[in-house]
């Protein structure tokens, strides 16, 4: 888990970065505008001076937020946080069967635990597992109930139906019953 918390972290930074670098190619741009102005065309000039001026002021800020997260980040986790996760973590059965927990986030932590799964179906399902961490377990499981086994009628229940119930009755009787 702290592996994916620290990938995420440096994509986090690498998109701040980009950020950053897409602000300062917007003031030098602006910047190259208004020095390639002629000086007699003062409305245009002073318009590409207020553009490159609101373009450093963006600049500014993105530089400054950018210092700002990256400094939270170097911080990390405070103490009371990480007590938090890691009662969370050990408390993982209640987690899992919360009807509150979304399925997308069951399947964020199975694949923070697990590195993979491997099925072999024989006369049982054998499950070989391996976690993240590397301990291996292997569970036998019996083969689940085949769909059409599930809705199949008993074999007895079907002589039961076919059976007869009595003499056989003629259509002649039939008739004069109603």
């Amino acid at each position: 888990m702290q592996q994916e918390l620290e990938e995420r972290g440096t994509e986090v930074d690498r998109f701040r970065s980009k950020q950053v670098e897409r602000a300062r190619y917007e003031a030098d741009l602006a910047k190259r505008r208004f020095m390639l102005v002629d000086p007699e065309h003062r409305l245009v000039a002073d318009a590409l001076e207020a553009e490159w001026n609101s373009k450093l002021r963006a600049l500014q800020e993105t530089l400054e937020e950018h210092e700002r997260l990256r400094e939270a980040d170097r911080l990390g986790l405070d103490e009371t946080q990480r007590a938090r996760i890691t009662a969370l973590a050990g408390d993982f059965p209640r987690l899992w069967a919360d009807p509150k927990t979304p399925d997308r986030e069951k399947k964020r932590m199975v694949r923070l635990l697990l590195e993979d799964v491997t099925l072999v179906k024989k006369d049982r399902l054998l499950m070989h597992i391996r976690f993240k961490g590397g301990v291996t377990q292997s569970v036998s499981l019996p083969l689940p109930v085949n769909l059409i086994q599930l809705y199949k009628t008993d074999p007895a229940i079907v002589r039961e139906i076919d059976r007869p119930l009595g003499p056989p009755h003629r259509r002649r009787n039939i008739r004069h019953a109603e």
